[in-house]
């Protein structure tokens, strides 16, 4: 079977498809990802703009006919950050269904968090206790487990995109457009951070792809030489100085700063000022990088609900790859619960 991913976020749209083997794995044989900005000039008004759907509906209307020649079987298609606080994203969710035929739906924040878990666990295996943290370009997820059981899951609106557009107003940034982003997203994750305090972990990661652009654009700063993309990290010290560098940054010095992708430079420095209050507000000295992300979550989210019961092969080899517990259980099957996150989820700091 052929199975199609499609995850349309705040800042990109992404395609995956991969064939399931009869042996349960899933082979990749198609990856593509576009950048285009959904959320751009909606996300301080809660609206998508009509240049940025027509964007985003090209894009799908492109992936719609590579799955057409791939022949794609099944196709799983979700929608984030910028679409679920929309008010005009349920319009937009027909749009696609009604004229691309693409089963797109919308995903709550709680929903979002334990796909990325699943997708984390399955690229980097772990039974320690971890916390995992993602910042996109409207949301960021925290997620605290141990392989087994999923402690803790939050998703809150400190999306780089969308804290830009909340906040930023200046090249570079004024002062005091910096210290109330500063001041925002430190109320924002103090709630978070009180509810991690309960929580022990032995080791933290970061997973999305402005955190890990922000670790290698430290690293040539610091080290001056390009990193070991399977060794990336970034400690408190080090953050807090690229965020001081990135704070004092026009747009113009950013898009040369190596490691950091010159279409999101204006995330570096929200991102980077949200991620650092994060690790002071939990008290995480280091930050890892680990590869996964919702669309393999989706993935095995898909081989769970849909082969596991009636396949054993297929729970074999997801034992082999994940590693089975002592009782020879899956460490993530039926111990995902649907339920809302653990903690409540603050709306948005208003200026």
């Amino acid at each position: 079977m052929t199975l199609g991913i499609i995850d349309v976020g705040t800042n990109s749209i992404h395609l995956l498809i991969g064939v399931l083997g009869l042996n349960g794995k899933f082979h990749v044989i198609l990856k593509e990802r576009d950048l285009t900005r959904l959320g751009e000039g909606g996300l301080a008004n809660g609206r998508l703009t009509a240049r940025a759907r027509h964007r985003a509906m090209e894009v799908l209307a492109r992936y719609a006919a590579i799955m057409k020649r791939c022949g794609v079987d099944r196709v799983e298609a979700v929608a984030t950050s910028a679409v679920r606080d929309a008010a005009n994203g349920a319009a937009f969710v027909r749009q696609v269904r009604r004229r691309l035929k693409l089963p797109l739906r919308i995903i709550s924040g709680g929903e979002e968090a334990r796909l990325i878990y699943l997708g984390v666990l399955q690229a980097h295996p772990f039974h320690r206790s971890t916390l995992i943290i993602t910042i996109g370009g409207g949301s960021a997820q925290v997620i605290h487990g141990d392989g087994a059981h999923l402690r803790y899951r939050a998703s809150l609106p400190l999306g780089g995109a969308r804290l830009a557009q909340w906040f930023i107003r200046h090249d570079p940034p004024r002062p005091d457009e910096v210290l109330a982003l500063d001041q925002a997203v430190r109320r924002a994750w103090a709630p978070v951070a009180r509810a991690l305090r309960r929580h022990r972990w032995r080791q933290a990661v970061g997973s999305s792809a402005t955190i890990c652009q922000l670790m290698a654009a430290a690293h040539r700063l610091t080290h001056g030489s390009t990193p070991n993309g399977t060794a990336l990290s970034i400690s408190q010290r080090t953050l807090r100085q690229l965020v001081r560098w990135l704070a004092a940054s026009t747009a113009a010095e950013r898009i040369r700063l190596p490691g950091l992708d010159p279409r999101r430079e204006d995330l570096a420095l929200p991102t980077g000022m949200a991620l650092l209050a994060w690790m002071e507000g939990c008290g995480v000295t280091t930050l890892r990088y680990a590869p996964g992300s919702l669309r393999e979550g989706l993935v095995i989210d898909y081989l769970l609900k849909h082969h596991q019961r009636h396949h054993r092969w297929i729970e074999a080899s997801l034992s082999e790859r994940f590693g089975a517990n002592g009782s020879g259980e899956l460490p993530v099957v039926r111990r995902l619960p649907a339920r809302r996150d653990a903690a409540r989820i603050p709306r948005r700091s208003h200026r």
